[in-house]
């Protein structure tokens, strides 16, 4: 009887040390796709410089994004959040030729706002020829392929997507519409 005791105390033990190496692991990733390949290998235009940072998935066609956009600026301009957006162009084959003109303008942050004070309408009136478009140059069309790449490798599917560290530096993705009230409650948890 104590044999089996024994087996049983020393199976949970070396499950405890498994969960903990898997723990740790997944840390080590979460670390590395956070401090790595979110911030040197993603092309991202930066809203805000207070709160913390949320990486925003989307693509220019997408009007889920525009709301989500919407609710985030409220959080942006008090101070409370900062994100990160990085385009991808997936949707619609206008989307290569908008996002395009948000990385390759003089101030990237200005045209993404112009673009989404003007998206609005575009997308609800279905006149979306008039959108600010730039042809993509060979430098542009291989960072949007590489967010493209980046959002795969990640098993997102669509946009838009946000990705952001919560407090215990764990990296969780939820993707859809996210609400202003849900993007307020996930404040005091992130990092």
């Amino acid at each position: 009887m104590t044999s089996f005791v024994m087996f049983c105390a020393l199976c949970l033990l070396s499950i405890g040390i498994s969960m903990a190496n898997d723990a740790q692991h997944n840390n080590v990733k979460s670390n590395i796709l956070w401090t790595q390949t979110l911030l040197h290998r993603a092309t991202y235009i930066q809203y805000g410089t207070h709160g913390p940072i949320i990486y925003d998935v989307q693509d220019p066609n997408c009007p889920y994004c525009h709301v989500l956009y919407e609710n985030e600026v409220q959080l942006i301009n008090s101070g409370k959040l900062t994100v990160r957006y990085i385009p991808v162009a997936l949707l619609t084959p206008s989307s290569l030729g908008e996002a395009a003109a948000w990385l390759q303008a003089p101030h990237p942050l200005s045209a993404l706002q112009h673009f989404e004070k003007v998206v609005g309408n575009a997308l609800r009136s279905a006149n979306t020829a008039t959108l600010p478009k730039s042809i993509a140059s060979g430098a542009t069309r291989k960072k949007l392929r590489n967010n493209l790449a980046i959002m795969r490798s990640l098993d997102i599917t669509g946009t838009p997507a946000i990705i952001y560290q919560t407090e215990n530096g764990g990296v969780r993705i939820s993707t859809g519409l996210i609400s202003r009230r849900s993007l307020i409650a996930l404040l005091p948890h992130l990092r």
